[in-house]
This record gives C-alpha cells, structure tokens and sequence, in this order.
C-alpha cells in the first residue's frame, strides 16, 4: 500500500542518553534524556511536574527546547520518566535535527 509507513509512528523515537537541564517556574533541575524525535522528548527526572506548565529544556550542543509534558511516570522512588511534546525550538534547530534523525530502511 503507498501510504504504509516503515515504522509504526509518523516521527519514530531514538534512544538518546545526554544530560539535559529542565527548567519551568522558578525551578531548575538536572536530568537525562531518554528518548528524542522532531516533534518530542522523554526525559528522566528526581520529582514530578505538573502536565499543564510549559518547561524548557536546554540540551548540549545549544539545544534549547520550549516542551509541554503530556504524561509522567514514576519509575522508582527517585526517577520520574516525562514525556514532552516540542512545541518550540528556541535554539539549536539543525542539531536538534541531527539528533533526532533516524534512518528509514
């Protein structure tokens, strides 16, 4: 059929393990990413956010993402795992690109 796609999602998941800064509030956390795509991220956290603010997520390579959590689980008592849609990409548009580029076969 012409419009099946190889993979099962429109922008599939690449698991990628960088630390990352997650900010929203007057809060600033360390964390570590999980997953990425164009259109989002997962990340882990030490404490749980709420899934209606807008954070900000600053990558290396002066990645710098303007996300909306759209769900939280907690992995343990000390990782929460968030999973953010990209609504915004501040900086770092080509490397974010790069970084989330997964070959199709």
């Amino acid at each position: 059929m012409p419009d099946e796609h190889p993979l099962k999602r429109w922008f599939p998941r690449r698991k990628v393990s960088l630390p990352c800064l997650v900010s929203w509030q007057d809060r600033l956390l360390p964390a570590r990413t999980v997953d990425v795509s164009y259109a989002g991220i997962g990340v882990f956290l030490s404490e749980a956010i709420d899934v209606n603010v807008e954070v900000l997520v600053q990558v290396p390579e002066g990645i710098r993402l303007r996300v909306r959590p759209v769900f939280r689980h907690q992995e343990n008592s000390e990782n929460f795992l968030v999973g953010c849609k990209v609504e915004l990409i501040e900086r770092g548009e080509q490397q974010w690109m790069s970084l989330c580029y997964v070959p199709r076969w």
